[in-house]
């Protein structure tokens, strides 16, 4: 189970990462990801502004973190937390 946990944070953390890429500035971005299959990694984006958990949807802003270099990086701890609402 440990396993799935990670691949699925590591899928999660790329997707964020693509994201962070992509727009212009993701802390104040429009956007979200919705987890559309936890155990398949699917992820979809969309245009919920808003952390809705019970329909497993995320701000992407909420996804993110600033790093000790004032960069804007998938927070991978909130990861870990997210996940649990799938294995645990």
């Amino acid at each position: 189970m440990q396993e799935e946990i990670n691949e699925f944070v590591e899928a999660l953390y790329r997707f964020v990462a693509d994201e962070i890429k992509r727009a212009a500035d993701p802390i104040y971005s429009q956007e979200g990801i919705k987890i559309v299959d936890a155990r398949n990694h699917i992820f979809r984006l969309t245009d919920a502004v808003r952390t809705d958990e019970a329909e497993d949807t995320y701000a992407l802003s909420d996804l993110c973190m600033v790093d000790e270099s004032m960069q804007t990086v998938p927070n991978r701890q909130r990861m870990y937390r997210i996940a649990r609402n799938h294995w645990l």
